[in-house]
């Protein structure tokens, strides 16, 4: 099967090359670095994320830093000024969006994605038109790997998730697990990730299939899934469509724990029902966290909005934060001057913990944590145990795990390899895979 990360980046990329629009990113990136030859009066950064859809902390989140970074000048006396936009989960609207954001050249920098699907599209976008795409939701292992410069991710790469998820589910006792996945960049590239670190624990997998977002009939998989022999179920997709696969596997009386790569938004309790009682989530926050960074910003957010963070609130609070510490420290609105001051700076400690950056944009290792769903809340039941140390002469993790055997049939793509492909996908099948043992991995 063609690795589906690199076929929607390459597909995008070549369907732009084609159209009339695309050489004027080239200009307005010239613009930009016109316009932003000097220091502006006000630092402008595009926000782009579904709001209305998921209705989180990020927009809260974003607002309180903006008060601070205001107030107390931590952007060196610059004002910051942040243009709101809802892509409302809707590639469209977020075509129109990074085409507005592009076409701004007193634009500094763009704060989201939620969906990696649309984040790989818009960022060849931003790349072309010099604009610093900071990424706080995307998890696709392979975004950082391409040579950008105007990239940075914020967040926990899809291949770290599926290694620390595994060791929970080692100290957890798991050996036998079930995989259902959605055929989109981020539930596919997860998915793959998750196989090949859980193949590494020598755990067993039991059950595989995928599912479309538009043909999310779950009916056969989960009465399958009930004749399954399996410590756990892993759900790699998002929601509303993770909702449908909960609540028809509570309403076929599915007992399995469930796992999910979901956020416990309304959107996801309004489409699992009652089913969302009990299952559990893999996330990135833990509002708990005793550090002082984290208790003084819990505490702020508190008053402010009385309510307690999220983890979108804590991704965009410290997002903007930094971004602000290095327009002071550069002394410059240009993104490209942004973009090495981010990759390159000592480490910060913000609300959500430690980032610290590679030259490719890449935040280094940091911990997930397992929730589960109780009542109207979901709390922390295990934080994910470190990373085995590594030797200075092995090679990196992705390098040393060998790779699964896939059975054909709905299957998560290869691992993405550095260089696009321009082939056309090739189409998945939508039938469920039932396999009792998977042949050895090859070798690599």
């Amino acid at each position: 099967m063609k690795k589906l990360l690199l076929l929607v980046f390459s597909a995008a990329l070549l369907a732009w090359l084609l159209a009339p629009q695309w050489r004027s990113f080239d200009a307005m990136g010239e613009r930009r670095f016109q316009a932003l030859a000097h220091m502006p009066k006000e630092i402008v950064v595009g926000i782009c994320w579904p709001f209305s859809i998921n209705q989180d902390g990020m927009g809260d989140g974003l607002q309180l830093a903006l008060e601070e970074i205001n107030a107390h000048k931590i952007a060196g006396g610059i004002p910051m000024r942040l243009v709101l936009r809802d892509d409302r989960d809707d590639w469209d609207r977020a075509k129109r969006i990074a085409i507005e954001f592009s076409e701004t050249p007193e634009m500094s920098a763009v704060v989201g994605y939620y969906d990696d699907g649309k984040a790989i599209k818009a960022s060849t976008m931003y790349e072309s038109s010099r604009l610093l795409h900071i990424m706080v939701g995307v998890n696709a292992a392979h975004m950082t790997a391409h040579g950008l410069q105007y990239i940075l991710r914020t967040i926990v790469a899809s291949d770290k998730i599926a290694r620390a998820l595994a060791r929970i589910s080692a100290a957890r006792g798991y050996k036998k697990f079930a995989m259902v996945w959605e055929r989109e960049a981020f539930g596919e590239d997860l998915a793959y990730q998750f196989h090949v670190a859980m193949d590494a624990q020598g755990a067993q997998l039991v059950y595989q299939t995928s599912y479309d977002r538009d043909h999310d009939d779950f009916r056969l998989t989960v009465n399958q899934l009930k004749g399954v022999d399996a410590d756990f179920i892993f759900l790699s997709g998002l929601e509303p469509w993770a909702g449908d696969f909960v609540a028809m596997a509570t309403e076929v009386g599915l007992k399995t724990q469930i796992i999910g790569a979901f956020s416990d938004t309304p959107d996801m309790r309004a489409h699992a029902g009652p089913g969302i009682e009990g299952s559990m989530l893999v996330d990135f926050y833990d509002v708990n966290s005793p550090t002082p960074e984290n208790q003084a910003f819990v505490a702020t957010f508190r008053h402010r909005f009385g309510r307690l963070p999220d983890t979108w609130a804590a991704q965009g609070y410290d997002a903007l934060r930094m971004l602000a510490g290095a327009v002071r420290a550069t002394g410059s609105a240009n993104p490209l001057d942004l973009s090495y001051a981010l990759r390159y700076m000592d480490p910060y400690e913000g609300a959500n913990g430690r980032y610290k950056f590679d030259g490719q944009g890449e935040l280094e290792d940091k911990p997930i944590y397992l929730y589960v769903v109780r009542g109207n809340s979901s709390s922390v039941v295990q934080a994910s145990p470190p990373p085995p140390p590594v030797t200075p002469d092995a090679p990196p993790p992705s390098e040393r795990l060998p790779v699964p055997s896939l059975t054909p049939h709905a299957v998560p793509p290869s691992a993405p390899s550095p260089t696009p492909s321009l082939s056309p996908p090739s189409t998945a099948s939508s039938t469920p895979t039932h396999t009792s043992a998977l042949p050895p991995p090859p070798t690599p």
